[in-house]
């Protein structure tokens, strides 16, 4: 059988509800009122009536289930980026900013204040090349645009930087000017300047457009220590006249 006490509580609250009830009609109450002996026939209970009889009461909830390490990096990391795109939101630049803005606007605005190499793979000791490393840096030209990029020799030739036009605000027709191909040369130069390199190989595979890289490269005191071109090779049978 459940517990005395239990009991003892649901019989007085059910004399509680009879009594209150016998107040409000005493003729209809008052020669049946009653306290059944709970104590003896607890078996004959309905089901559920207690719920009826006990006062309402509140109960605090349950703890809520602890989230693993992975689940709650990914949920800081989700609050981390919705912070980041209300910051984005809140820049405001006027037309003449936007008009003179040397890279893109919306990568600008979407860095939310985080460092500038924050996408950049790191070693194990968090560094991002070691002193010993060499930097070759590949200018792919063609007559409409320039990609330039910048491997890590000495880590199995991972990209570090990547640049083109569309990269430093250049759009349409004017992808191919000499001016955008000197401005896309000169943020590589800048932001190896101030990544710590101080001078690296350059690898071309067609001539266009690269006096104007070199240019931009000695500018920013970047030094060049060699100079590749490697030009595709010829397909077909070279036996063939």
């Amino acid at each position: 059988p459940p517990p005395l006490p239990h009991i003892q509580l649901v019989a007085m609250a059910m004399a509680h509800r009879l009594l209150s009830a016998a107040r409000v009609a005493p003729h209809f109450f008052a020669p049946r009122v009653q306290v059944p002996n709970l104590a003896a026939s607890w078996q004959r209970w309905p089901a559920g009536l207690d719920r009826f009889l006990l006062p309402q009461c509140r109960h605090f909830a349950e703890p809520a289930p602890k989230l693993s390490k992975e689940a709650a990096s990914a949920l800081g990391s989700i609050k981390e980026t919705m912070k980041t795109k209300k910051q984005a939101a809140q820049i405001q630049l006027s037309k003449a900013a936007k008009r003179n803005f040397p890279g893109n606007i919306r990568r600008y605005k979407l860095m939310g204040g985080r460092e500038e190499f924050h996408n950049v793979d790191r070693n194990k000791h968090g560094r991002i090349f070691e002193p010993y490393h060499n930097f070759e840096i590949v200018v792919s030209s063609s007559k409409n645009n320039c990609w330039v990029t910048v491997k890590n020799k000495g880590w199995k030739g991972r990209t570090v930087i990547a640049s083109h036009a569309g990269n430093v605000g250049y759009r349409a027709a004017a992808k191919k000017s000499e001016s955008a191909t000197y401005a896309i040369a000169l943020n590589i130069g800048r932001k190896l300047k101030r990544l710590g390199v101080t001078c690296a190989e350059v690898t071309f595979r067609r001539i266009m457009k690269v006096e104007t890289c070199l240019q931009a490269f000695q500018s920013v005191g970047l030094q060049v220590t060699r100079l590749t071109h490697q030009p595709r090779l010829p397909h077909g049978d070279p036996t063939k006249p």
